[in-house]
C-alpha cells in the first residue's frame, strides 16, 4: 500500500510541475507586435490597357514626372 501512495504522490508532483511549467512559459511568451504607423502610402486596383498606359505618358508628362516620396529610416 505504501508504495502505491507514493507514486500517487510522485505523478501528483510531477504533473503539478509540467502545469507549472506551461503557464510560466505562456506567462513569458513574447507579447504580440505593435501594430506599424501607418506609411502614407495607397493603392488602388485600377486596370488599363497597355495603350492607354503609353498614351498616358506622353514625353512632356515623363519629362515632369517626380519619383513618389519614399519612407525614411528611423
Amino acid at each position: 500500500m505504501r508504495r502505491s501512495s507514493l507514486s500517487r504522490c510522485g505523478t501528483a508532483a510531477l504533473l503539478t510541475g509540467v502545469a507549472a511549467l506551461a503557464a510560466w512559459r505562456t506567462a513569458t511568451a513574447a507579447p504580440p507586435p505593435e501594430p506599424q504607423p501607418d506609411s502614407g502610402t495607397t493603392s488602388s486596383d485600377v486596370r488599363q490597357s497597355p495603350d492607354e498606359v503609353r498614351d498616358y505618358w506622353t514625353p512632356e508628362r515623363t519629362k515632369e514626372a517626380q519619383p513618389a516620396p519614399m519612407p525614411e529610416d528611423g
